[in-house]
């Protein structure tokens, strides 16, 4: 797990952790995801959402079965001030 070097200065890295998890959705979820990322949602016009919206949606009909899992990356690192005077 990378933590910028500048927070070298003030905490040590007490812990940390990394793994991978399945998480499950389903179409209707993962095209919710999907949506709600920033290169969908909030950047595509109201024209391109719609026709994402459907593509996406009939892309999922064909290729997804109803509930499957994506494989995601986790990692975590507990932080802890250092005493600097």
């Amino acid at each position: 797990m990378w933590v910028p070097d500048e927070y070298f200065e003030f905490f040590d890295v007490t812990y940390r952790e990394e793994y991978d998890v399945n998480i499950p959705f389903t179409r209707d979820s993962w095209h919710g995801r999907m949506r709600a990322c920033r290169g969908v949602g909030a950047s595509l016009s109201d024209e391109a959402l719609k026709l994402w919206e459907e593509e996406h949606g009939q892309m999922l009909e064909n290729e997804a079965p109803p509930q499957f899992n994506v494989l995601h990356y986790v990692a975590m690192a507990e932080l802890t001030l250092k005493d600097v005077k």
